[in-house]
Formats: structure tokens, C-alpha cells, sequence
């Protein structure tokens, strides 16, 4: 399985995680637009309607260290993440890392949330 995520929802700012995955993909394949991919959260699977399990649901143990690493490289990086990931054989690995673009809408919402969890100071937000 391959995805894309992000820490933090790239249109809103919301501190919910946002991304695809596929079964039996390489990595572009998610970005290509050859194959419908899956939702990243089962809350976001429900919510589009869609009936492919979400990683959440169907790697229940690669989501949880996924969620591990979400937080790992906020922390380090202070600043919202856009992330390539790869499971095989049941083992997470992170292929990229990189500060998420994101609206003007959630970059202020993202400094705000930042500055409240103390990873940046106001004058960062600023």
C-alpha cells in the first residue's frame, strides 16, 4: 500500500488527518490518477459516502504508527506536513517528508493552533 497525507486538513487547517492510499500501488500511482484511491480515515470515507475501507479500518496497526510519526514530525518541523508513505508487509515506511501548502484560510488557522501547542511562538505565527 502507498498514500499521501497530510498532518492537518490543507483547505480547512484542522487538526484532523487528510490523505489517500492505495492497495498494491507504487507511489505515483496515488498522484497519477490511474486508480481511484481510498480514503486515509474512516471518518472521511463516511463522510464522501464511500464504500473502500479506509487505512484506518483496513491497517488498523500502520494508521496507529502513522499517527506516531503525524506527531513526530510536527513537533520536529513545527509546521504542518505533507507526507508519502508506503506500508509493505505490514511495516510503515515514510518516503517524504515536507512543509504542506495549504489555503490562506488554514495557514492562519494552523498558526493559531500551533502557537496554542507551543511549537512556535507568537512572533513565529506572525
Amino acid at each position: 500500500a502507498t498514500g499521501v497525507a497530510f498532518t492537518r486538513d490543507p483547505s480547512t487547517g484542522e487538526r484532523a488527518w487528510y490523505g489517500e492510499w492505495l492497495v498494491n500501488a507504487q507511489g505515483e500511482d496515488v498522484v497519477a490518477g490511474i486508480r481511484t484511491p481510498q480514503y486515509l480515515t474512516r471518518a472521511a470515507r463516511e463522510k464522501a459516502g464511500a464504500d473502500k475501507p479506509s487505512m484506518e479500518e483496513a491497517m488498523p496497526e500502520a494508521f496507529a504508527e502513522l499517527g506516531r510519526v503525524f506527531d513526530l514530525l510536527e513537533n520536529h518541523y513545527r509546521d504542518m506536513q505533507d507526507i508519502e508513505f508506503t506500508v509493505e508487509r505490514g511495516k510503515l515506511w515514510m518516503l517524504q517528508t515536507r512543509i504542506g501548502k495549504r489555503t490562506a484560510a488554514a495557514a492562519f488557522r494552523v498558526a493559531t493552533q500551533l502557537v496554542d501547542e507551543h511549537l512556535i511562538t507568537m512572533d513565529e505565527a506572525l
